[in-house]
Parts: C-alpha cells; structure tokens; sequence
C-alpha cells in the first residue's frame, strides 16, 4: 500500500506469526451493510418501525415478546433483492503536511445480492408463543479498484500505489424464539440465536521494488458458527397505544487473516482474527387514532464501535504494542442511533382488506473511518487517505399489502441515495 510497505515485509511476516486481533483494516471491510431492519415487506415498507408493532410471524426477530398477539399459527417467507453502492478512494492526490485529502476523486462500486431473507414457523397459544426462524442478518458483496494516490513529495515518497479489493460476506441466523404474557397488558419474549459467518476476501496490492514488480495481498478467510440471544417486552398502554422494548445480542466469530507474499520469497503468515457483530438496544411506540390507521416509531441504538474494538493492521509490522499504535493509527466506527418512522393504512371495509405503507429512517455512518489527523506513522497516513469514505442515509420506504383469509402478500422497496432494496414476503394462516 505504501512506498517502503514492501522493503518491511520480511520482517512483518516473522513478527505477526501469532498474533490475533479484531477485524483488519482491508478497504472491504470499511462499509460493511449489517441489516438491522424487521424482516418482512410490511416492515420494509413502515421504514423498518416494527419493535413496538411486532404483530405477526416475523416478530420471532425483530421483538419476540410480540408472538402471542397472533392467533393462529403462521408460516412466513421473504425474498430479498439488495443493491449496494460502495464508495471508495478511486485515486486523485493528497498533501501529507499540511494533512489535506481535498484532492481525492472518489468512485461507487455497484453489487447486489439477492436469496431468501426470511423464513419462520409460529405456534401460538392463548397465553404463550413459540417460533423457529432463519434469517439473513447480512449478505453482502462489492469489488473495485483504485489507481493510486499522489502523494505529490518528490521521488514518489508517500504515494499509496494501485490495489484492487473485494468482499464476500454473509450471516445467517438460526432463532428459537418464545413468548408469554406476564399480564393482560405486559408480554415478555426471549430468543435464542445460532449465527454462521462465511467471509472471503482479497486485497492485492502492488509496487516496485529495483524496477521489479512486487505483488503481495492480503485475505480474509472463516467459517463460524456462534450463539446470541435476544430480549423482548411489549406492553399495550390502551386500545391506541403501545410499546415495546429490544436487546439483541450477536456474536463474535474467529476467522483466519493471512499475509500471501505473492512474489515475494517469504512464507504465507496466517493468524486468528475476530469479527464482533454489533449489539442492538430499540425502543418502539405505536399510535393506532382509528382502526384503519397504525402509526409506528422506533429508535435503536446500534453498538457499531464493537467491530473496530483492538482494530488492527493485517500488515503491523509488531504487534506487541498494538494499544500506542492503535492510537497512531485510528481506524474506527461510531455507535449510530437509528430512527424509524412508519405508517400504514388499511382499507379495511374492503371484501380484501388491502393496506398502503410508507416509511422514513435515517441509517447513521457506520463506515470504518480515519479518527483525526495522522502525523506520525506511515500508515495512518495510508489510512487517513483510504478509509475516509462515508456519511449518514436518508431511506424512504413505500408497500403495499393484501390480507386474504389464509394468505398475506406484501411488497415493499426501500432506497437511499447509496443503496435500494426490493422484497416480496408471504404469510400462511392455519
């Protein structure tokens, strides 16, 4: 990544060979999209509102305690299709002292993914619930390539030189939830999780050394399985009030980060790395003026700065005193608040009850950042230049639904100015 990185790299293998740590600071995992929203069109289509609504199958995730407002069982199922702009540092120049990025030119790599998101059983009782359910917690994939960056010194000193990145990441979730009123107004819900990680990925990267091309990379490579939970209440104030309450715990998982000298005459290094998937704390407040109307509000705070926690460099040349160089080296993600607003409208004098929704929400920057300005260490500098992408989404929401007999269908899409999504879900009734 950077001039000298190359002419250091013996002595980074030899250093790094038991190291572990957090998450590495390859440019694919600075903006991952964790999906923190309900499953369910109808809830896509409510901008994701759904903690304090949580009244049919796809409560089983998103606020378990809701299970027992449902009558009959249910089996839901939910398809996904997901587009992601992914903003990265294309090339363009930087000035290290005064530190100014004004120069970068930036660029938008376009995926998407598309699978079943959703799928659930429910059993209810009178007093008491129980679901199983899988869910895709986060899917997500990009690729793109920089050209390089002018570090405009003389003899090139400071320039990061061209390198290519790519992700392949996925979280699945396997739930037992169950449910049961405490009281007539008060119901309580827990859930119990199984999430199996799949990561890949690959950053090459290139320079010159005595006017020989090096090629050296680094890679991102695990499958994991680890156990959650999640904490559910609901609490109905009177016939239009109601609210509820969410922690939800994810896991941490273990995979291997390697060093791949490429041609360079030195063994590959692999170490142990740790993914930390984010924790979840939501309150919901739901507001029903007549029958035909549900208003839905949600605010979640979502723990972010987990995954960066002990956040260090695949390409550390000793990582015996991760903590000073950790604070020369900032790379980081903020805690982000989410606010949800959704309504829905049912015409419900219709032979088909059939309903129109539209929501609001704001997802907070959760990139991996640059914290301040680098001063001392090469690579903060590199850092500081790559990692400096990001910036909060407005994403609005709009669905529609029909509510038959036995079978719900719903449709939603949801988009910012970065990504779209589109779902279709279905709920059976017997």
């Amino acid at each position: 990544m950077k001039k000298m990185l190359p002419l250091a790299i013996g002595t980074a293998l030899l250093a790094a060979a038991s190291s572990a740590f957090a998450i590495t600071d390859e440019e694919g995992n600075a903006s991952l999209q964790f999906n923190f929203s309900a499953p369910g069109a109808r809830s896509l289509a409510m901008g994701g509102a759904f903690i304090g609504l949580a009244d049919d199958a796809t409560a089983a995730f998103s606020n378990p305690a809701g299970l027992v407002q449902l009558a009959s069982s249910e089996v839901s199922f939910e398809q996904r299709i997901n587009d992601f702009d992914t903003e990265y540092v294309q090339g363009g120049s930087y000035t290290p002292d005064p530190f100014n990025i004004d120069g970068l030119t930036y660029a938008s790599a376009r995926s998407s993914t598309h699978s079943p998101s959703f799928v659930s059983y429910v059993w209810p009782h009178e007093s008491w619930a129980v679901a199983v359910y899988r869910h895709e917690f986060l899917n997500y994939e990009t690729a793109f390539t920089s050209r390089g960056i002018d570090s405009g010194l003389a003899d090139g000193v400071g320039d990061i030189f061209p390198f290519s990145a790519s992700i392949d990441v996925n979280i699945t979730n396997y739930g037992l939830s169950g449910a049961f009123k405490a009281t007539d107004k008060l119901s309580l819900g827990l859930s119990l999780n199984n999430y199996n990680l799949d990561l890949d990925s690959n950053t090459r990267r290139f320079t010159t050394i005595n006017d020989s091309v090096v090629r050296f990379s680094t890679e991102q490579k695990g499958e994991d399985g680890a156990f959650g939970f999640s904490l559910g209440a609901q609490y109905r104030i009177n016939d239009q009030w109601q609210t509820g309450l969410v922690y939800r715990h994810a896991p941490e998982f273990r995979y291997t980060a390697s060093i791949v000298p490429g041609n360079i005459v030195f063994p590959r290094i692999d170490k142990t790395a740790y993914f930390n998937t984010p924790d979840l704390f939501g309150i919901g407040v739901v507001y029903r003026p007549t029958d035909a109307w549900t208003v839905a509000l949600d605010v979640s705070h979502v723990m972010y700065s987990e995954l960066t926690d002990d956040m260090q460099s695949n390409f550390r040349l000793d990582d015996s005193d991760a903590e000073s160089r950790a604070a020369l080296d900032p790379l980081d993600i903020d805690d982000g608040v989410e606010v949800r607003l959704g309504m829905e409208y049912t015409f419900t004098e219709a032979k088909v009850p059939f309903s129109l929704r539209a929501g609001l929400w704001r997802d907070p920057e959760h990139t991996i950042r640059f914290q301040g300005t680098p001063q001392l260490s090469g690579d903060a500098v590199a850092n500081a230049v790559l990692f400096s992408t990001g910036g909060d989404e407005l994403h609005t929401s709009v669905g529609f639904g029909w509510a038959f007999e036995k079978v719900q269908i719903d449709a939603a899409f949801d988009a910012s100015e970065r990504n779209e999504t589109v779902s279709l879900s279905g709920v059976v009734r017997f």
